[in-house]
């Protein structure tokens, strides 16, 4: 399994990594049959007799970001250990509907999220993995290669967000607040080094690397090659 920064967390311990559904994603279930029913603007899918907590993460889900951990039912465990729980107990959910999902960066303490990461729009004929939700890995960013933007995204800004789209990626990029923006603005400006970009920002080294991850996972930026 690729590692990913949701499960090795950066030094500092700050970070938030969020899951929730798309807005148009209905969680229902069936009392009849028992199975739990999935209901979307292109589409219907049922799960038979969902494990407790598998229920209760997309029922969660389903009302806005959560930390997978705080959805794990009648366990003792704490902490991390609860994320990386769910996080396996969840993958195969996960790996059935990637199209369905929204990733987001929070910050602990701080009001409202960094950053999401929303899939496109399902494409009419195409597979749940083909249409708009290549499956999503937030993956730890090489310390020594350049990271850069691709040139020619798409972009549009309303009064609380922005959001960036690459004709290339499955996945669409929406900042929340000023301190991603900054993050974006110096990566936009021209290659750069994680070391060189924490050195310059008022940000905790951690964050800066966090929002970096998200930004290349959402295939609007890229390390270069050494």
């Amino acid at each position: 399994m690729e590692a990913t920064i949701d499960l090795l967390e950066l030094p500092g311990g700050r970070l938030r990594h969020l899951w929730s559904l798309r807005e148009d994603v209905v969680v229902e279930s069936d009392a009849l049959t028992g199975s739990l029913v999935l209901t979307w603007d292109q589409g219907t899918a049922r799960m038979a007799s969902p494990e407790p907590t598998v229920l209760e993460v997309l029922r969660r889900m389903q009302l806005g970001p959560v930390l997978l951990g705080n959805a794990l039912v009648d366990d003792g465990e704490a902490g991390r250990v609860r994320d990386a729980k769910v996080y396996f107990m969840m993958r195969p959910v996960f790996g059935r509907f990637p199209h369905l999902l929204v990733r987001t960066l929070g910050l602990d303490g701080l009001s409202g999220p960094l950053l999401s990461i929303a899939p496109l729009a399902d494409v009419d004929g195409a597979s749940p993995a083909d249409a708009g939700g290549a499956s999503l890995a937030v993956v730890p960013l090489d310390q020594t290669r350049p990271i850069r933007l691709f040139l020619g995204l798409s972009f549009a800004f309303d009064p609380l967000t922005a959001t960036f789209e690459s004709r290339t990626a499955s996945h669409r990029l929406i900042i929340h607040r000023q301190e991603a923006m900054m993050v974006f603005a110096l990566a936009l400006a021209r290659p750069v080094t994680l070391k060189a970009i924490t050195a310059v920002l008022p940000l905790p080294g951690d964050v800066t690397e966090g929002i970096l991850c998200y930004l290349a996972a959402a295939g609007v930026a890229a390390q270069l090659r050494s």
